[in-house]
């Protein structure tokens, strides 16, 4: 009986987690990647994605943003014929050194964002900024850009692989000493049964 209960608690647990497994692999996902991943202030830089509504479905044009998806708009791309994007833009003259985040956002014909949306991904400008202009759209002085920290790469994955980890270790524990009690119990005589 105690073993129809401990396969009923095993599987019970993973079946939920199976059912979501399935749902999240099946969401596409918009990609975005330039070709280089360190510029100089005022130097061109090409972007890629993939995974983007077309102007045939009635999606809107693709903004480059800055930072997050309300971010000041860096360029704008008409809705593909395919799915995939390119463009190119130059790294404003007055953008300082540091970290940023480029996101690609696009809206459905509704005006929502398109499912698997944003496309993202990071850049890091060095070199001397030539001004420092309040407002300017990546400067240090302007209060809503990024600030030039770089971004925590290894410290989110290593967290989750830690956990991970840990997790693992302690179910392979728990499995382990289940087995070992049914194993003493099952050689023991019963009693009273």
């Amino acid at each position: 009986m105690k073993r129809k209960v401990g396969l009923g608690l095993v599987f019970g647990a993973a079946l939920p987690l199976g059912i979501a497994s399935v749902a999240w692999a099946c969401g596409v996902l918009a990609t975005l990647s330039v070709d280089t991943k360190v510029a100089a202030p005022g130097q061109t830089i090409t972007l890629t994605g993939k995974n983007y509504g077309t102007a045939a479905s009635g999606a809107s044009p693709i903004s480059i943003r800055l930072k997050s998806r309300n971010g000041t708009v860096l360029t704008q791309i008409p809705a593909p014929t395919g799915t995939a994007i390119s463009a190119t833009f130059a790294v404003p003259a007055n953008t300082s050194p540091g970290w940023y985040v480029l996101l690609a956002t696009q809206n459905t014909a509704s005006g929502v964002p398109k499912t698997g949306t944003p496309g993202r991904t990071t850049v890091r400008v060095q070199g001397a900024a030539q001004s420092t202009v309040a407002g300017a759209p990546w400067g240090s002085a302007n209060t809503s850009g990024p600030t030039a920290q770089a971004p925590q790469a290894n410290g989110g994955s290593l967290l989750a692989l830690l956990f991970a980890g840990a997790l693992s270790l302690s179910m392979l524990a728990g499995g382990w000493t289940l087995l070992s009690r049914r194993g003493r119990t099952s050689n023991q005589p019963q009693f009273g049964v």
